[in-house]
């Protein structure tokens, strides 16, 4: 369980440290010069502005929660059944000489997603002689990739690019939807209001089949996703020390948040990381945390 919940709030952080469109993050909100902690965060930022920008971290914190989930024990089924429908749908065994995997956050309104989107080789799937480099153009507002290393005999990675829609489900049923997105996307994962169901299904469009996952607003870890915002909007407005009810695995994570309170939140990452447990096959892992250093002055005489 501390592995669970190590997922979930390691995943709220990083929209806050990685997500360019935030009204106030680390990168945007403290001065360069200043450490990035979350108590300089809570500093210069105004009281409750958390919860001000609660609904665009539950659509934009999606994308970093999925990287983990579908890496884990409680999420690789969803990643085998993309993968599945997806080899079915155009005839090709994704699975097959799969030596491992991992799930990227990419396009250009995430730091990590940029710098991953600018240093990937690998082969888009479903077109020939497109790689991540050379289509970055087209594929710069794409928001999720599940790359695949390949054992010896095939040239490069694969990778599956996807939309994430962490508020709204409906869209990605649309071809109004996928006709204003990347051709190159093959499959798109959304939360369904008003549902405790995961559902899988296909969608003709005019660029190609997509697979389309639900996952139910009421379905456990979307709600535990929310209940992590919940508890950080609340050490935000109030304190770190606020008392709260946990469950078993949170409270160990949640202690850890609370002593690295006014410690580098580059480092609190990377510790909640190494908690997650992945799966072996996810061993790629998932972006490089983008470490943002303050300018160095050059003087010349």
């Amino acid at each position: 369980m501390k592995s669970y919940w190590a997922m979930h709030f390691c995943a709220v952080l990083e929209t806050l440290y990685e997500h360019k469109g935030l009204e106030y993050s680390f990168q945007r909100s403290i001065p360069v010069d200043q450490p990035k902690t979350l108590a300089s965060l809570n500093a210069y930022t105004e009281q409750g502005f958390l919860a001000r920008m609660r609904k665009n971290v539950h659509n934009w914190g999606l994308q970093y929660f999925l990287c983990h989930y579908l890496m884990s024990r409680e999420g690789s089924p969803v990643l085998y059944a993309i993968l599945d429908e997806i080899s079915n749908n155009y005839d090709f065994d994704l699975r097959r000489n799969m030596s491992s995997y991992g799930v990227f956050v990419c396009g250009v309104d995430s730091y990590s997603g940029e710098q991953f989107l600018r240093t990937t080789s690998a082969a888009i799937f479903g077109y020939d002689e497109r790689t991540i480099l050379n289509a970055y153009k087209d594929i710069k507002w794409v928001d999720l990739c599940i790359l695949i290393a390949r054992f010896k005999g095939d040239i490069l990675d694969t990778a599956i690019l996807g939309e994430v829609e962490g508020n709204k489900f409906d869209p990605l049923l649309r071809n109004s939807f996928w006709r204003r997105k990347a051709s190159f996307c093959s499959f798109g994962i959304g939360v369904q209001l008003a549902s405790s169901n995961i559902g899988i299904q296909n969608i003709k469009t005019e660029s190609g089949i997509k697979t389309v996952v639900s996952l139910g607003s009421e379905f456990d870890v979307i709600e535990d996703f929310k209940i992590s915002i919940g508890i950080m909007e609340a050490f935000f407005s109030i304190s770190p020390a606020h008392r709260l009810q946990f469950v078993p695995g949170q409270r160990e994570v949640v202690d850890i948040v609370r002593e690295h309170w006014g410690k580098s939140i580059e480092d609190l990452i990377m510790l909640l990381r190494g908690m997650v447990q992945r799966l072996d096959v996810a061993s790629m892992g998932t972006n490089t945390l983008s470490l943002n250093t303050v300018p160095k002055i050059v003087i010349t005489f």
